[in-house]
C-alpha cells in the first residue's frame, strides 16, 4: 500500500499514515519527529519533518474549544476525542511539558480507536467472557496497566450484549471512545467535562435513566467507587476498570482507598455485588505484533468469603481450583500461549506472576533436565 507522505502539516493525515501503520499511539513534540507506537514499539513516522510549536497550536485549534483552553491554561492539561474518518477515531490527551531552557511547550499524544468493533470472537477471547456479558447484574472489573488493552476488551464485551440482547447501555467515559452502533441495545453515551461533570455525576444521574448496563471508564476516586457499587447492588451489570496487574491486588486497591472505619463495610459490598475480576496484559508474540493474555477471577463463594475475611492473596489458588467455571491464572494462561508456540521462554516467564513455575514449564517444554538449576537465558528479571 502507497502511504502519502503529504509535505504541509495535518494533523488528521499524519493519523491516517499511523492507523496504516497499525499503530495504536502517536506522540507528538514541537521541535521533535513524530512517533508512534506499533506493537508496543516507539518508532518514528518514515519521512515526516518535526513538529512545530505551530503544529501543535493548529492541532489545539482543531480539537480545543474555550472551555477546554481554558482548563489547558489552568490545569495544564485536557482529555478529547476527536473523529477522524470512517475507520477510526482519536483519544487525545494534550498537557504542558518542559521543553528545556525555561521554555514551556505542548505534548499532544493520540490513542487509535478503530470504529469497528471486533466480537469476542474474532478477537479469540475466552468463552467465559460472553456468559460475563449477559448476565443481568454484578460488577465486572477489568484491570492492567495502560495500554494493556481494558478498553478493547470491555467494548468487545458490551458489543456481545448488543448483538444478543435488548438492553439500554449508558457508558459514561473521560472522554467517549468505542462508539457502538444500536443493534439489539439502545446506547446513551456521555462524556466527563461535556455531559456530565464527574464519573459518580454521572453514574448516579444513569440511575434515574432506566439503564440495564453501565460502563464507568474507569474508577479513579472514592466517590465513583461508591456510585459503581452502589448501581451493582441496585441490579445493573456494571463494567468499570482499574490499574491493577494481578486480580489478588483488585479487592486490596479499591478497599484501601476508604477510610479505616469503612473498609469492612467495603470489603463486604465487594464481596456481594462482585461478579469477576479480570486482569490483563498484551504480550510479544514470537512471529510478531502482541497477544493478549488474561487472569480471571469469577467470584464464587469460596472467593466471596477471601475478600470478606480480607484473604485476597489467597484468591489464585481459588483461580487455580476454578477451571471449570472459566477462573484461570495470569502463568496458567501464560502456559498456554507458550505450549501453542505464541510466546517465547523468556516473555512466559517475564510476564508471568509465578516465575518459578513459568520457568518449571519452559524447561519441562525443552525437555531439559528439570533437576538443574532453574534458568532460561535472555530472561530480565
Amino acid at each position: 500500500m502507497t502511504i502519502d507522505m503529504g509535505l504541509n502539516f495535518d494533523f488528521d493525515d499524519i493519523a491516517k499514515e499511523a492507523y496504516i501503520w497499525e499503530a495504536s499511539d502517536i506522540i507528538l513534540k514541537p521541535n521533535k519527529y513524530p512517533i508512534i507506537r506499533i506493537h508496543g514499539e516507539i518508532k518514528r513516522i518514515p519521512e515526516r519533518k518535526e513538529i512545530s510549536a505551530s503544529d501543535i497550536n493548529d492541532i489545539l485549534g482543531l480539537i480545543l474549544n474555550d472551555k477546554d483552553l481554558r482548563q489547558l491554561n489552568d490545569k495544564g492539561y485536557v482529555d478529547k476525542s476527536h473523529d477522524v474518518d470512517e475507520r477510526f477515531r482519536l483519544r487525545v490527551s494534550i498537557a504542558k511539558s518542559y521543553e528545556g531552557r525555561n521554555q514551556e511547550g505542548m505534548t499532544v499524544v493520540s490513542r487509535i480507536i478503530p470504529r469497528h468493533i471486533p466480537t469476542l470472537e474474532e478477537y479469540k477471547m475466552p468463552k467465559i467472557f460472553e456468559n460475563l456479558a449477559l448476565e443481568h447484574n454484578g460488577l465486572i472489573i477489568v484491570g492492567g496497566i495502560t495500554g494493556s488493552g481494558k478498553s478493547t476488551t470491555i467494548a468487545s464485551m458490551i458489543e456481545h450484549i448488543n448483538q444478543n440482547k435488548c438492553s439500554h447501555i449508558i457508558t459514561i467515559e473521560d472522554p467517549i471512545e468505542f462508539v457502538h452502533e444500536d443493534k439489539k441495545s439502545v446506547f446513551t453515551r456521555r462524556e466527563i467535562g461535556t455531559h456530565v461533570e464527574s464519573f459518580s455525576n454521572g453514574l448516579r444521574t444513569a440511575l434515574r435513566q432506566d439503564p440495564d448496563v453501565m460502563l464507568v471508564g474507569e474508577m479513579r476516586d472514592l466517590e465513583t467507587m461508591r456510585a459503581a457499587m452502589d448501581a451493582a447492588e441496585t441490579g445493573h451489570l456494571v463494567f468499570a476498570t482499574v490499574h491493577a496487574g494481578e486480580v489478588d491486588d483488585m479487592p486490596e486497591r479499591i478497599i484501601q482507598q476508604f477510610r479505616d472505619d469503612e473498609q469492612n463495610q467495603v470489603r463486604t459490598q465487594i464481596a456481594n455485588v462482585g461478579l469477576a475480576f479480570i486482569a490483563q496484559a498484551l504480550i510479544p508474540k514470537i512471529k510478531g505484533g502482541r497477544v493478549a493474555a488474561f487472569e480471571i477471577l469469577i467470584l464464587t463463594a469460596s472467593a466471596r468469603n477471601l475478600i470478606r475475611e480480607g484473604r485476597s492473596i489467597q484468591l489464585p489458588t481459588v483461580m487455580q481450583t476454578g477451571r471449570k467455571w472459566g477462573m484461570i491464572t495470569l502463568t496458567e494462561y501464560l502456559m498456554e500461549l507458550h505450549a501453542k508456540k505464541i510466546i517465547s521462554d523468556e516473555n512466559l516467564v517475564y510476564y508471568s506472576s509465578n516465575k518459578e513455575r513459568a520457568r518449571d514449564h519452559a524447561l519441562s517444554q525443552q525437555k531439559v533436565d528439570i533437576n538443574q538449576p532453574y534458568y532460561i537465558p535472555n530472561v530480565e528479571y
